[in-house]
């Protein structure tokens, strides 16, 4: 019996339901994965550097820290995500420190997409690559071939799915930029010191929020096409 054809709404609906059950169990570790992430920018914002080229080694070494810590956390999350549909319970220490443990590989495999940027279809066949080599433990070459291995023959509909994605979490970026404008509008120029302050940790957070949700999708699209029916194991 040929495999069933995957449905971009099956993975949408399965990542819908993973994100509510999942992100406060991930939001810690999301949080500390986007707040890291904005250090580089803080810092050049601060020292008035406005190109990326002309920053010192110094920070260039300290945007490559942000970016291994940044995997770290975000693999942490997806590894809680798999325990969570699996019926397991693990600490946080536990998936900090397999997605440690993965870090090599999923920093490759995270190379390799950079370079695919441009290339919508191989994207999409590697799409399920990191988040192989984050569970799996395996290397960047393993991961590549498991995630063409689930891929094949989905890929127009993994396109629609990643694409929908895509758009649904620039919307809420941009919603959640209005909601950052308002706020230091309202607070005016009395409050705007304590104003800056909430809007930007609520900005963080929020922020958070799309991270826990694209790792969902890719633990539901993992999910969904090994089971039974969808691609060989």
């Amino acid at each position: 019996m040929p495999p069933r054809r995957l449905q971009a709404g099956e993975v949408l609906r399965a990542a819908g339901r993973l994100f509510l059950l999942s992100w406060p169990h991930c939001l810690p570790l999301a949080l500390l994965g986007v707040v890291v992430s904005g250090a580089p920018g803080a810092l050049a914002t601060r020292s008035g550097e406005g190109r990326g080229l002309q920053h010192d080694p110094g920070w260039w070494l300290l945007y490559a820290a942000t970016v291994l810590v940044m995997l770290v956390c975000y693999g942490a999350v997806s590894l809680r995500q798999q325990a969570l549909v699996e019926g397991r319970r693990v600490s946080l220490w536990a998936v900090a420190g397999r997605s440690l443990r993965a870090l090599p590989a999923a920093l490759l495999t995270a190379i390799v997409y950079v370079l695919l940027a441009p290339f919508l279809l191989p994207l999409v066949a590697l799409s399920l690559a990191w988040l192989a080599a984050v569970l799996e433990q395996g290397g960047p070459l393993a991961a590549c071939r498991r995630s063409v291995q689930m891929t094949r023959g989905h890929l127009w509909p993994l396109t629609l799915t990643w694409l929908s994605v895509l758009a649904g979490v620039l919307v809420f970026i941009m919603l959640t930029g209005v909601f950052y404008g308002v706020v230091m509008v309202a607070a005016g120029q009395a409050g705007a010191r304590n104003g800056a302050l909430i809007s930007q940790v609520v900005f963080t957070a929020l922020l958070s929020l799309p991270v826990i949700y694209v790792s969902a999708v890719l633990v539901s699209c993992r999910a969904v096409l090994t089971a039974d029916g969808h691609s060989p194991t």
